[in-house]
């Protein structure tokens, strides 16, 4: 996986509603120069996940011949391997299938465009599977996905199950929504998405990532709530220059920043492309975070 010369990091949010605080998009350009944040290219202050979808497959400014990874902070799988199904135990989970094709396909089913790729509908149709606020669902359990379990394990960093719905961790409405984006997004010819898809010639490549883990890449553990702390991490993924960030500094454009400098230093090594881990099966239907190499 060489050739890269542009590396995108998305910090992404499953949150109702039509433009989001939380969605940020910050890019690197081969070397060592800073991150730059990146607008909708329609002038609103934020963006739309239909935007950036769009943008995504319109080129993001790519020059002819150039090659771009993009790393989204957010879960494109769901856990199969622990009870060999998505939802097992109950017929509203049968309609998920076996692999991510058919997942990412149920849950744009629940998460349309019109609707902003927001999965509350989904959340709804397996109500039974999630635990969201106090209401605890029959079947629920903390289910995670390989990657996730050999994070933990690892120290790479903490992360928490996409069935748990309760506070500011939770991150399954974000995950469904990045799903139902992907699935609107696998059928332009020049976008792969790893590890599902065959990756060597694509232009564009994008990959499941974990902030935190980039974080601690560059030698910090938590929220990066100052600009000092930006320059710190950056410094140390090799990065010569701060990002111009002005007033539009929050933790979230930083996340972007921080992952698009991780993705330019660790793009070339191949341990990150074949981890272990991620056996035939678990590539078919969980995927994986990209910066877990075991």
């Amino acid at each position: 996986m060489q050739g890269f010369t542009q590396f995108i990091g998305i910090d992404w949010t499953g949150a109702k509603g039509r433009r989001h605080s939380g969605l940020a998009v910050a890019r690197c350009e081969v070397g060592q120069g800073a991150p730059v944040r990146i607008m909708p290219p329609s002038g609103a202050r934020r963006w739309s996940r239909v935007e950036l979808a769009f943008w995504l497959t319109t080129g993001m400014g790519r020059r002819v011949g150039e090659r771009v990874l993009v790393g989204i902070d957010s879960s494109f799988g769901m856990p199969f391997i622990d009870e060999g199904s998505y939802f097992p135990a109950g017929n509203d989970g049968s309609r998920c299938g076996d692999d991510v094709a058919a997942l990412w396909r149920a849950v744009a089913d629940h998460a349309p465009e019109a609707e902003d790729f927001y999965a509350g509908a989904f959340v709804e149709w397996n109500r039974s599977h999630y635990l969201r606020g106090a209401e605890r669902g029959a079947r629920y359990r903390r289910r995670m996905r390989t990657a996730e379990d050999l994070a933990v394990a690892t120290g790479a960093g903490p992360c928490e199950s996409v069935f748990h719905l309760v506070g500011p961790s939770q991150v399954g409405l974000s995950g469904l929504s990045t799903m139902a984006m992907l699935h609107h997004i696998k059928a332009h010819s020049h976008i792969a998405i790893w590890p599902f898809d065959d990756c060597t010639e694509a232009s564009v490549v994008i990959v499941e990532i974990y902030a935190a883990l980039f974080a601690a890449m560059g030698g910090h553990r938590g929220k990066i709530r100052d600009v000092h702390t930006l320059k710190s991490i950056l410094l140390n993924l090799q990065t010569s220059r701060l990002p111009r960030l002005g007033l539009d500094f929050n933790d979230h454009v930083a996340d972007a920043c921080v992952t698009a400098a991780a993705l330019r230093l660790i793009a070339g090594e191949r341990k990150y492309w074949n981890p272990l881990s991620l056996s035939a099966k678990v590539r078919r239907t969980e995927g994986w975070i990209f910066g877990i190499e075991q």
